[in-house]
């Protein structure tokens, strides 16, 4: 791994994981899931997951507090930098709805895998399913899925192209 490449997996895991914490008063406002994707495409698939999983196991660590959905979260946060960094890497042009509504599905994945995988230990199978959707999708009184998967797509849609193009061109010599 070259210096450039590892610096900026530095900056933006620094970066995922100060927002992480700055941001915890605003329920599921979350920076780190489009930092991690943005990561994922500019550098490699490896990279994105890296970002993931140390955003979350470190933010974890320093404020939120190590526990059993720890490995969860920063598995599956990890597999949406992998994941994008499949989708768009190798891509010289990425319109701004691809990233948009790809940064959205994965979200939405990222958001029922981890709500799923963490309420086992605590709901009956039977009603898993229906007690996540309701969770995560019902505003009761703040809609917990939505506000994070709005805000990843938006800033995908808005900022993810610009800083793509800015970073590949100044850091990495593209054109």
């Amino acid at each position: 791994m070259d210096t450039k490449r590892l610096a900026l997996i530095s900056i933006f895991t620094a970066l995922a994981v100060a927002s992480r914490i700055v941001l915890s008063a605003l329920p599921n406002i979350k920076l780190n899931s489009f930092l991690t994707m943005t990561v994922g495409i500019l550098t490699d698939p490896y990279s994105g997951f890296l970002i993931g999983a140390l955003s979350m196991i470190i933010s974890d660590a320093l404020f939120f507090g190590l526990g059993f959905w720890s490995p969860i979260t920063a598995f599956f946060m990890g597999l949406n930098g992998f994941l994008a960094g499949l989708f768009w890497h190798d891509k010289s042009n990425v319109s701004r709805l691809e990233l948009a509504s790809g940064g959205l599905l994965l979200t939405v994945f990222y958001d029922l895998a981890t709500s799923i995988l963490t309420m086992i230990p605590f709901v009956k199978p039977n009603v898993l399913l229906f007690t996540v959707l309701i969770g995560l999708f019902i505003p009761s009184p703040y809609p917990m899925g939505p506000v994070h998967e709005f805000t990843t797509s938006l800033l995908m849609g808005t900022l993810a192209p610009s800083i793509i193009r800015s970073v590949r061109r100044v850091e990495f010599g593209e054109k």
